[in-house]
């Protein structure tokens, strides 16, 4: 016989899990009538997805059986079919509960309302398949021999029969009403997937590996859902005290004047971001939304929010995180400035072309359209962007339009910016927030001057590489966080990583914790386009697990196994690691120093001196990365940055190690 099984969890009393009951109930009912016919269908409900667009299956049906017939069907590639057997799915289930009075049609898109406006469930649907199929191809749970078919199926549980006919028109397509029979739920497969004509008949075969695949696939999403470690789990207990002064302070003032947090790398910005965040989304239920220009960091604080248990609804409180670029993009879509395929980042006007309708943009809200204008372009559905307060971080590079149009669509006093002081990534001229803000509308606490990163040896070394450099740059160590090393060599062995692993299984860290920054040189493209770490053969011989950070199709993901990660020295900005390596660090000056864009000079000094300064000032930003371990590679060692180097090691000693023959 076909047992159905539905993952029992705990205080569960979700939608999802009473439909999936009354779902478990009528195929058990169902099946009664075929005895003879074995199987195993696994049901469960609220299966979150590490990494992926869409992070939650509402319900997850997976099916293994001798061949459960099913007779006079229509198939996708063979038209219709006698009888047809049913081998092996796995489907994902969008449940979507509004009545008739809350779903329409649009095209042969389903849309449902919510009160903070519409959503498309046919797309969040697809989106949900997709995100279920790439979460299992990066996974090591079964090598089969071909990737499963997943199948997105919507549930429309609070319409009936007759109901869902009229809305479609008696067409058929992927949804399925309130009741539906175990031959709906084939016939809803069917449209979307090919079937195969075997020496035994037509068959329904989407699961590769059949029983061992199935109890691969079962046991990966049984698990308990995992907790986070590391340094991920330190932040997490930062971000759920519920005691804290300086959060309570900001609190106090957001939503009534502009707020400004400024500080040096490593001061604790971001994260002071984030609990400020986290406080006003749980305890007042706001739609919170973090904006920063590094895609690397990103991933990483998405990891975050994934990994711990912070909110995140689509008709609530939620903390969210976009890069501008893909928010500003958002806008334009949303006022039909730019359709979704007329920004190409990779395009070679794309800068040109991001500002040119930037201005667009700006003139439209703010000439055009009146506050009422303003609030209905927020609540446009599709685009989600009716957000209660803003968090802009690394603000000193934003741009004016930018500035501009954030402050004409949410006003200053819903907008949260964490200033970084003089780290650059877009721009030489730190963007001035205040600028036509009166005074007494700007809040803004004491530059934060103390590190919250480094330990106190690094932040002595850093100090100090500074001063030598002629950078005026100062950060107060933190007497709580003492120690801290530094190791300059000539590259990363394997001796060295391995070091740095016994480091951070030591102190409670991951493997996610150690952070290796690589130059445009360690970077290679294939006949394709896709860019890649070009050591990774190396990497892999001498047994280092990575996550290839320099792989475009990686920057919007992060590793969903314990894994190092590798990325370039431009997407550093906002990371930290307990260990980073930053590897050929007199190339990357040499780099940056090819790459310099020169502005006006400054008080008549020469140029050279202010490209090596401004270049200099740069290289803090991955030297500030480190919590605990600080590694250094260098191709010359008598370069000169290499005798800066040697010079700050003789005078530290103590806790720098220079390990070269000369």
């Amino acid at each position: 016989m076909i047992r159905v099984n539905l993952k029992e969890l705990a205080g569960e009393h979700t939608p999802e899990y009473i439909a999936a009951q009354q779902l478990k109930e009528r195929f058990n009912e169902e099946f009664s009538g075929f005895p003879n016919i074995n199987g195993y269908i696994h049901i469960q409900t609220s299966v979150h997805l590490y990494a992926q667009k869409r992070k939650d299956i509402d319900i997850l049906i997976m099916g293994v059986m001798d061949g459960f017939p099913c007779r006079n069907v229509r198939t996708l590639n063979m038209g219709a079919v006698r009888e047809l057997k049913v081998k092996s799915f796995i489907v994902n289930i969008e449940l979507k509960s509004h009545d008739i009075r809350g779903v329409r049609r649009d095209g042969t898109d389903y849309i449902v309302s919510y009160q903070n406006g519409d959503e498309n469930a046919s797309r969040q649907c697809s989106e949900a398949a997709f995100s279920l199929k790439n979460y299992l191809d990066g996974q090591d749970v079964v090598k089969l021999r071909c990737p499963a078919f997943i199948v997105g199926i919507l549930w429309l549980n609070g319409l009936n029969r007759d109901e869902l006919n009229v809305l479609r028109n008696n067409e058929k397509d992927n949804a399925l009403p309130s009741v539906f029979s175990f031959k709906d739920f084939v016939d809803a497969m069917l449209l979307s997937a090919n079937v195969i004509n075997s020496s035994d008949g037509f068959v329904l075969d989407f699961l590769p590996g059949g029983k061992s695949g199935y109890d691969s696939i079962k046991r990966l999403f049984s698990s308990v859902r995992r907790l986070s470690a590391g340094l991920t789990r330190k932040k997490f207990e930062i971000l759920s005290r519920n005691s804290n002064a300086e959060i309570d302070k900001l609190i106090n003032n957001i939503g009534k004047r502009l707020t400004i947090v400024r500080g040096r790398a490593g001061t604790g910005k971001t994260l002071q971001l984030l609990q400020l965040a986290f406080k006003l989304a749980d305890n007042l239920s706001c739609r919170c939304l973090l904006l920063t220009y590094n895609n690397a960091l990103v991933s990483d604080i998405q990891r975050l929010i994934d990994y711990t248990p912070m909110p995140s609804n689509v008709d609530g409180k939620t903390v969210a995180i976009k890069t501008i670029h893909s928010f500003f993009h958002s806008l334009l879509v949303s006022t039909g400035i730019a359709s979704t395929s007329s920004l190409n980042p990779n395009s070679r006007n794309y800068e040109e072309r991001y500002d040119s309708l930037l201005c667009e943009l700006l003139n439209y809200v703010g000439k055009t359209c009146t506050d009422a204008d303003i609030q209905t372009l927020k609540d446009i559905s599709e685009q989600r962007i009716d957000w209660d307060y803003i968090f802009i971080d690394e603000a000193q590079d934003f741009t004016n339009l930018e500035k501009s149009i954030l402050f004409r669509i949410y006003g200053p006093r819903r907008i949260i910016v964490a200033d970084g002081v003089d780290q650059f990534m877009r721009n030489n001229t730190p963007q001035n927030w205040r600028e036509d803000i009166a005074e007494n509308l700007v809040y803004s606490p004491p530059e934060m001057r103390v590190e919250r990163r480094q330990k106190a040896n690094l932040v002595h070394f850093v100090n100090t590489f500074a001063n030598q450099s002629g950078i005026a740059w100062s950060v107060t160590a933190n007497p709580e966080l003492a120690g801290g090393n530094v190791i300059i060599t000539s590259g990363l062995t394997k001796k060295i990583y391995e070091e740095l692993e016994e480091n951070c299984r030591n102190n409670g860290c991951e493997k996610y914790d150690i952070l290796i920054l690589v130059t445009p040189d360690d970077v290679s493209s294939d006949e394709n386009g896709e860019t890649h770490f070009s050591k990774a053969e190396g990497f892999n011989k001498s047994g280092i697990s990575f996550y290839d950070g320099t792989n475009k199709a990686n920057r919007y993901q992060y590793p969903v196994i314990d894994q190092c990660r590798v990325f370039q020295y431009d997407s550093c900005r906002g990371l930290e690691g307990w260990c980073v390596v930053c590897t050929n660090f007199d190339k990357l000056i040499e780099y940056k120093m090819r790459a310099y864009n020169a502005k006006a000079d400054s008080l008549g000094l020469d140029s050279k001196i202010i490209m090596k300064r401004q270049v200099l000032l740069w290289t803090l930003m991955p030297l500030t990365r480190p919590i605990d371990t600080l590694v250094i590679t260098l191709k010359d060692p008598s370069s000169e940055i290499g005798k800066l180097l040697k010079s700050i090691s003789d005078l530290c000693n103590d806790f720098v190690r220079w390990k070269f023959d000369i």
